[in-house]
C-alpha cells in the first residue's frame, strides 16, 4: 500500500531579521483542512508570503528533510543577495 500524502503548513515570520526560517506550524491528510488553517492565518495579518503547504509521506523525518531544503534553498539565495537571513 502506498503512503499517504501529509500536507503541512509551514510559516516563517519575515518581520524577524535573524530567525526567518520555515516551521512546520500544523498538518493534516486532508488539503482542504490544511489550506482552511492557512486561511485562518492570513485572516490574522500573515502574509502569503510567509506561508507554505508541502506535500511529504507522514513520517517526521520527510517532513523535516523538506523544511530543511526550503531553509538551506532561502539560505543560499541570501548569501548570494549578500546579506544575511
Amino acid at each position: 500500500m502506498a503512503p499517504r500524502t501529509y500536507h503541512t503548513l509551514l510559516t516563517r515570520d519575515l518581520k524577524h531579521p535573524i530567525s526567518n526560517q520555515w516551521c512546520p506550524d500544523f498538518g493534516d491528510y486532508d488539503r482542504k483542512v490544511v489550506e482552511a488553517e492557512r486561511d485562518d492565518y492570513r485572516d490574522k495579518g500573515w502574509a502569503a508570503a510567509e506561508l507554505r503547504i508541502i506535500e511529504t509521506s507522514s513520517d517526521q523525518k520527510g517532513i523535516d528533510a523538506v523544511v530543511a531544503a526550503l531553509n538551506a534553498a532561502e539560505s543560499a539565495k541570501v548569501a548570494r543577495k549578500g546579506r544575511a537571513p
